[in-house]
């Protein structure tokens, strides 16, 4: 099985947090991004934030640089918490004007991913939810949700796939799409077959989940559209190198990504703090590659027949074997 990695740029931001302010680094221009990932050889393709294409910096121009640095548009991605404007909700608001602001921008990343051959889309709805208990209406903002969504999708139909990224919280204290299940859910109600998920990592752990599961469950209901590969101390979302601290879970899910047959790219997702970039990228694609060569040495039939026990330790005496010798 060959892994085609792609990156989010966000590893190249200046990354600031609440003690920084300045910021851990100066940032990367986009084509100098490019032109690092082209040297660096063991990245295909970049996930493109929406807002990377302006009126100075056009889809036709970006479209040409990535094919002068030899790589390719994975995704192109909203994240609606990058903007004030949409500090009370994006796709939920209840503000028609605002509302309507956050559809378009879905709709700009479809025409987008139109214009660079991408066929994928993914909206990170990090901003619609609540901070205290009574401080929303659950069920209309959930409606508005899955309307707003249904908007986007109806629009990028039927050429252009749009995944729904989960996260439990952060920005605000409790967002609405916070777990596989709910995801899942909004993508069942919308019952539209170019309506998907898209599973983080370090999300999925955050949210008290066992990624691997969810990636099973998603994959039952053929609603995997996108994989990104982090890692957290489970508390914040810094998005920390994968396999830096949850090694066996990293094992594991890529474990049911291969049986789930996933075709996708595995997109590294980092915000790199006090790591160089480059290196960054370099042990994250090396940890994923290394764990994944050992699965080729697992024998599925013997794992099932282990689990059928339900005796934890005939499994982990068959993945100490393959991930210790």
């Amino acid at each position: 099985m060959t892994i085609r990695f792609s990156t989010t740029l966000s590893v190249f931001d200046s990354v600031y947090d609440g003690y920084c302010k300045e910021g851990y680094r100066e940032p990367i221009k986009f084509e100098e991004a490019l032109k690092i990932l082209s040297k660096l050889k063991i990245i295909s393709a970049i996930e493109l934030r929406h807002s990377d294409v302006t009126p100075d910096l056009p889809a036709k121009n970006v479209k040409r640089m990535l094919k002068d640095y030899e790589l390719v548009c994975s995704t192109v991605s909203v994240d609606y918490s990058e903007s004030r404007k949409y500090a009370l909700g994006a796709l939920g608001h209840q503000n028609p004007k605002i509302r309507g602001s956050a559809i378009d921008e879905g709709r700009k990343a479809v025409d987008i991913a139109r214009a660079l051959g991408t066929t994928e889309v993914v909206l990170r709805l990090f901003t619609d939810g609540a901070d205290y208990p009574f401080h929303v209406d659950y069920m209309n903002q959930w409606n508005t949700i899955i309307s707003s969504v249904k908007t986007i999708a109806k629009y990028a139909s039927p050429d252009i796939n749009v995944a729904v990224m989960y996260k439990p919280r952060e920005p605000r204290k409790f967002l609405t799409v916070s777990s596989a299940g709910r995801a899942l859910a909004m993508c069942q109600e919308i019952a539209m077959k170019n309506i998907g998920v898209a599973v983080g990592f370090a999300y999925s752990m955050m949210g008290g989940e066992i990624p691997a599961e969810s990636i099973a469950q998603i994959s039952r209901a053929e609603k995997l559209f996108q994989v990104y590969f982090n890692d957290t101390n489970v508390l914040t979302d810094e998005l920390l190198v994968p396999g830096g601290y949850h090694l066996w879970e990293l094992l594991e899910t890529l474990f049911y990504i291969r049986t789930s047959k996933f075709k996708g790219y595995y997109t590294i997702d980092l915000k790199s703090y006090r790591m160089e970039p480059v290196y960054a990228l370099q042990i994250a694609v090396g940890n994923i590659s290394v764990l994944d060569k050992k699965l080729e040495k697992l024998d599925i039939t013997e794992l099932r027949k282990g689990q059928r026990t339900l005796e934890a330790i005939e499994s982990q005496k068959l993945i100490r074997r393959v991930l210790f010798t």
